[in-house]
């Protein structure tokens, strides 16, 4: 079980229903939520102000790609150049509704991505996320 993710998502429905789905699947201890990519960045400029041992780190971010105010590629745009190299043990898994394969297919070159999931969120994306190389990789 992980201790905290961070869902980055404009809907308030998709977001209660991940938490809701989180929780009850014993995912994570604890779910931080955003949303948007600006409300998310602004989140680890928090924490960085913050002294290490007072952080409140998500150890995965779930991130919805098409958001108003700033979008979820922006966003991990941001976060790479910002935080990656001081929070480099957070990894990121899109959960998008976005049926363009450029999506997909930019998610899966990308070093911070581990995955890639079409909304719903379902106790069958979480198990097959957890059985994945890449999330055995970051979280044993």
């Amino acid at each position: 079980m992980l201790k905290s993710v961070l869902l980055v998502d404009d809907d308030d429905v998709t977001l209660m229903i991940c938490k809701l789905r989180l929780k009850k699947s014993k995912f994570c201890e604890e779910v931080i939520t955003a949303e948007n990519g600006e409300e998310a960045a602004k989140f680890f400029e928090r924490q960085l102000a913050l002294p290490e041992i007072e952080r409140n780190l998500p150890e995965l971010i779930f991130l919805d790609i098409n958001m108003p105010v700033m979008n979820g590629w922006d966003f991990l745009d941001d976060f790479e150049s910002k935080y990656q190299h001081i929070f480099t043990k957070i990894r990121i898994d899109i959960l998008s509704s976005s049926v363009d394969p450029k999506d997909e297919e930019k998610a899966e070159n990308h070093p911070l991505i581990i995955g890639f999931i079409t909304k719903p969120l379902t106790d069958d994306n979480l198990q097959a996320l957890m059985a994945s190389d890449q999330f055995k990789a970051f979280y044993p």
